[in-house]
């Protein structure tokens, strides 16, 4: 929702612009004039209007602000005395289901405001009068009939494919279709009680037929291509092959029915996608797909399961060089978002079809199905899979491009019984990337507390994949330094880590035997060590012969000492 800052900034337009001009799909200016109008009249229409944000996406209402009004004195006349905390009563006892708004005021110069926050709520809200209305644009429509079933099937209180379908007969089911269903249950280990049973036994037990009816969802599933262009002619699969960023070269309109789709993008994509084997230090081989079919079909699944039937827009996969992406008609829904879906539990939109998915094997309807892509991905070197979403789309974006030492490092660890969780990819995978990681950033990453995250992050320390700097909330952390090594490489890990004092030991005494003198600053810069550390290691370094002081002061240098052995005198003795 908008900030009180933003709503200040608009309120400034309000000289020589009306308020319908700043009024948004989110945002209704409304005015609070009690010489006018019964007080009772004033506090049904902002029940009104807050019942009509609700059932959209929330917002914000401005109460004190007139319409029609060309200057900022005109416009803002204010809410008088009027007691906030008594109005969020009378609303939330006005509206059913119940809407719990917050009030802030708003103090100008004109006069007293008033911001009532309408969360987004469970649709269908009405007022406890029986008046329902809904967000289109700037204004507020009658909750129609047909408006009235869509926010029903949207929220989850009606599934659309459990409709049965007007004019679809079981003659419009196609019997090579429910054959493929059958081999689809045995091939992948549907519920037992669906194997070898007669069709029409198979459609009942999946309630894809009721009552002598046929299901949307049978239809999706099963019917024929001209009942589907017939009944639902917005279920359409779009393929598209990307050569450069703007253009593709491959184009499939799919419009059949859903099992024969899924076996014609497993054909498309295995065509087209490219496969790369990678060595792994004398174990054999990894083979490393761009991207494998259980985590290509797991993505088309959920959009063909998620998407809203409602919509007369297609479901798009497009196949670049670096990325799949997979795109579905309808936002997320029951308050899942691109930040919170690993971790919440599963909403759907479309519960039948899931159902019948998830007996047929296709389907985890336990809600895995995110976190498996999550792994599968990582596990093969790619990077974290992406979601975008809005109220009409949702994007699902899979990386493509292989990070081979980081599946090479997956692979060694699997081998010798280390293996990795989820979590512990997600977070290795972001120090990978970006060099370093703390708490509040690795909560954003796994999608979790930051206590939670940093638990994480404590564990792979102790299990000495990560090494911290700093301490108590403020620490990061980086890769340790075997482990930077072998995943961001020798010049970035030097670039990046401390070196420790073996490792300085070993580096003065290779310098010292190709120039023959060393100075302290230099020995800091090489080191990241501090003047105290330096000095440290140089009199340890003094006391075992290696080195010698020579000078003082500014003058004050290191020379080899006499235990000091170089490359070429070590070179001399192994001949």
């Amino acid at each position: 929702m908008m900030t009180r800052e933003e709503i200040r900034e608009l309120l400034q337009r309000l000289d020589g612009e009306p308020a319908d001009a700043i009024e948004s799909e989110t945002l209704e200016c409304k005015p609070w004039e009690v010489a006018a109008r019964p007080f009772d009249s004033l506090v049904r229409e902002v029940r009104e209007t807050v019942v009509c944000l609700a059932n959209a996406r929330g917002g914000t209402i401005i109460l004190g602000v007139s319409d029609r009004k060309r200057t900022r004195r005109e416009a803002i006349h204010g809410v008088g005395p009027v007691d906030a905390q008594d109005l969020r009563r009378r609303i939330y006892d006005g509206t059913e289901p119940r809407i719990l708004v917050e009030i802030e005021e708003l103090v100008e110069s004109e006069g007293r405001l008033l911001l009532v926050r309408v969360p987004r709520g469970m649709p269908p809200h009405t007022t406890t009068e029986g008046v329902g209305r809904i967000r289109v644009g700037k204004e507020c429509k009658p909750l129609t009939g047909s408006a009235l079933s869509r926010l029903m099937f949207a929220g989850g209180q009606r599934d659309l494919t459990a409709e049965t379908v007007p004019g679809v007969t079981t003659g419009d089911l196609d019997p090579e279709q429910i054959g493929l269903l059958q081999r689809t249950i045995q091939a992948e280990g549907g519920s037992p009680g669906l194997t070898g049973v007669p069709a029409d036994e198979l459609l009942s037990n999946l309630e894809l037929i009721r009552d002598g009816e046929v299901t949307l969802a049978a239809l999706l599933l099963l019917g024929r291509g001209l009942a589907l262009a017939r009944s639902i002619p917005q279920h359409e699969v779009v393929f598209l092959r990307f050569r450069t960023a703007t253009k593709y070269d491959v184009r499939h309109d799919l419009k059949g029915p859903l099992l024969s789709t899924l076996q014609f993008m497993e054909r498309l994509l295995t065509a087209h996608m490219n496969i790369a084997n990678l060595g792994t230090d004398g174990f054999g081989q990894l083979t490393i797909p761009d991207v494998t079919w259980w985590v290509a079909r797991e993505a088309i699944l959920n959009a063909l399961v998620h998407r809203d039937y409602f919509l007369r827009q297609s479901v798009y996969i497009e196949l670049h060089r670096d990325r799949l992406v997979v795109t579905s008609p309808g936002g997320f829904m029951g308050g899942v978002t691109p930040a919170n879906v690993l971790r919440h539990s599963p909403a759907r939109r479309n519960p039948l079809l899931a159902s019948a998915l998830q007996s047929v094997g296709l389907v985890n309807r336990a809600g895995l199905g995110v976190d498996r892509i999550y792994e599968e991905l990582l596990r093969l070197g790619k990077g974290v899979p992406r979601y975008d979403a809005d109220e009409s789309m949702v994007r699902l974006i899979l990386p493509t491009r292989t990070q081979s030492a980081f599946a090479r490092f997956v692979a060694a660890e699997t081998r010798e019984g280390r293996g990795l969780e989820l979590d512990d990819l997600i977070a290795l995978r972001a120090v990978t990337e970006r060099g370093f990681l703390d708490r509040w950033t690795a909560a954003q990453w796994l999608q979790l507390s930051e206590g939670e995250a940093a638990t994480r992050l404590v564990s792979l320390r102790e299990r000495g994949y990560l090494a911290p700097q700093g301490r108590g909330r403020g620490t990061t952390y980086r890769l340790a330094r075997h482990l930077s090594d072998l995943l961001r490489g020798h010049a970035e890990t030097d670039r990046e880590l401390p070196l420790d004092a073996e490792a300085v030991r070993l580096r003065v005494e290779a310098i010292l035997g190709e120039r023959g003198t060393l100075t302290n600053a230099e020995i800091r810069r090489l080191s990241g060590f501090s003047r105290t550390e330096a000095l440290r290691l140089l009199h340890s370094m003094a006391d075992q012969g290696i080195v010698a002081l020579r000078g003082r002061g500014r003058a004050a240098h290191y020379v080899r000492g006499p235990r000091h052995t170089s490359p070429k005198s070590t070179q001399r003795r192994r001949k």
